[in-house]
């Protein structure tokens, strides 16, 4: 029995046992050809760049998700910006100007008075505040007075403002600005306008 195996041999007619050398061959799995394994390259790499594009469809289809709604949220604040500072009791309209650099034909200044009560009852204080856009920070901003001395203080309303400007008719101020928002590497997502209006006194 040395160097003989024992095989297991199926024909037409009978199934039986037989001893025999080198029948290892005929029975061993044949590997793959050439073009097999390049079919089997070609399939895999389309595998691996549908995955590729489907994952930066959906990266990008989440990104402008995000710009969306941070866009939509800085312009709720501008809404309800505009009507508590403009709108609310004891503030008058004192102006509206345009650019400190010089541009005409736009207006991106309001210029509030508010009458604040001391004290007494029978005194009041008059102080001055501004919403103002910054074109160099693309934001809208508060400014105003908070004491008698002439101290400042800033909030900001809105930021990714690409654009703002502001109309005054007989009891309303309307204003309309452009929201874009930006990647890491200075390219716009989306972009968003806004319009408004709101009665002043």
């Amino acid at each position: 029995m040395k160097n003989k195996y024992l095989t297991r041999a199926y024909d037409e007619n009978q199934a039986g046992y037989v001893y025999g050398e080198g029948k290892q061959n005929r029975y061993r799995k044949r590997g793959m050809t050439m073009t097999e394994l390049l079919a089997a390259l070609a399939v895999s790499t389309m595998v691996l760049v549908t995955v590729t594009i489907i994952a930066s469809l959906s990266l990008k289809s989440s990104g402008q998700v995000n710009a969306s709604m941070a866009l939509d949220e800085e312009i709720t604040k501008l809404h309800t910006s505009m009507r508590s500072l403009v709108s609310r009791q004891w503030t008058l309209l004192s102006g509206v100007t345009g650019l400190e650099d010089g541009v005409e034909g736009e207006s991106d200044t309001i210029e509030l008075m508010h009458s604040i009560p001391e004290e007494s009852v029978l005194e009041w204080v008059t102080t001055t505040s501004t919403i103002t856009y910054i074109p160099l920070e693309k934001r809208i901003v508060h400014v105003f007075q908070t004491s008698t001395d002439g101290a400042v203080t800033s909030n900001t309303i809105s930021n990714h403002v690409d654009d703002f400007e502001v109309i005054s008719t007989v009891d309303f101020l309307t204003y309309q600005a452009t929201f874009t928002y930006y990647d890491n590497s200075g390219n716009a997502i989306t972009s968003r306008k806004a319009e408004g209006a709101v009665r002043f006194y």
